[in-house]
């Protein structure tokens, strides 16, 4: 797969079948059932926790199958729901997954609901590179410190003993997509195989894309919004590039966002590095 030439595709233009079948059926990604865009984040191959942090749209159609798989054969013990109540009383629940020997945990990763109509939220993403990426992701980060909390408690406390996480939003690109880039930061994984991390939902996604697009139809053919929403509506590697610089700009790196904003000690910090980052036995 031509990685640029893809994960660059606008989300009003469909990918080729034959390869979204592919990729879909390789790693990184898994295939649960009624789960879309499920795949492990990039830790080192070499590392024992490879594997068991998942990432992934929302949870609440997976099928008795797919509970099967997650639970009893990916090793999963908690799912984060980092969606609002909102989304949760309009699309389910996670609460009601009822998923042998996993936790649910919902916690909100945004907990301003926003005063503006979509036309004016997406009006922000025209006209200036990534940098309406770079403003929405930091207000994320300032919303969503609970959130990431409990994520990084359960990776300090957990993790060692095998157990797996899954995390996800509504189609796990932005919020989701904030948790990862802070977990494979404070891995030390390279920018670039962040950047393809996050890209990769574009084809994750595409499944539902013609849904998408049906769903803001409205103000894809606005002219004074269109091109702007499509922006907003896509995950170019070039928008992480940008929100990794402003998270090491202004929060000091995962590690200084850690501490400074979600109240880890140097200690607590230490202890999630080792365990993303111990090697097999």
């Amino acid at each position: 797969m031509d990685d640029r030439l893809v994960l660059e595709t606008s989300v009003l233009e469909p990918l080729d079948p034959a390869l979204v079948e592919k990729t879909l059926s390789a790693a990184p990604f898994y295939q649960i059932q009624g789960v879309l865009n499920v795949r492990s984040i990039p830790l080192p191959p070499t590392t024992s926790a490879r594997g068991l942090i998942l990432r992934s749209g929302e949870t609440n159609h997976i099928t008795a199958l797919g509970k099967i798989k997650l639970s009893q054969e990916l090793g999963i013990t908690k799912i984060f729901d980092l969606r609002s109540d909102k989304e949760r009383a309009k699309f389910g629940s996670d609460s009601t997954l009822d998923i042998p020997n996993v936790e649910v945990v919902c916690v909100r990763a945004r907990t301003i609901e926003p005063k503006e109509d979509l036309k004016t939220i997406f009006g922000r993403f025209g006209g200036n590179g990534d940098q309406g990426f770079v403003d929405a992701y930091r207000s994320t980060l300032e919303q969503g410190k609970k959130a990431y909390g409990r994520i990084f408690e359960f990776l300090r406390d957990q993790l060692h003993t095998g157990n797996g996480c899954l995390i996800h939003c509504s189609l796990g690109k932005d919020r989701t997509a904030i948790a990862a880039m802070l977990i494979l930061d404070l891995a030390g994984v390279p920018d670039e195989d962040i950047m393809r991390d996050y890209a990769l939902t574009r084809v994750g996604a595409e499944p539902l894309r013609e849904a998408t697009v049906a769903r803001f139809a409205e103000l894809l053919q606005d002219p004074e919004v269109a091109e702007s929403t499509a922006n907003a509506l896509g995950c170019r590697p070039s928008a992480m590039r940008a929100v990794l610089a402003m998270l090491r700009e202004e929060y000091g790196g995962a590690v200084g966002y850690l501490k400074n904003h979600l109240g880890f000690s140097g200690g607590d910090v230490e202890r999630i590095k080792e365990n993303l980052t111990s090697r097999r036995a």
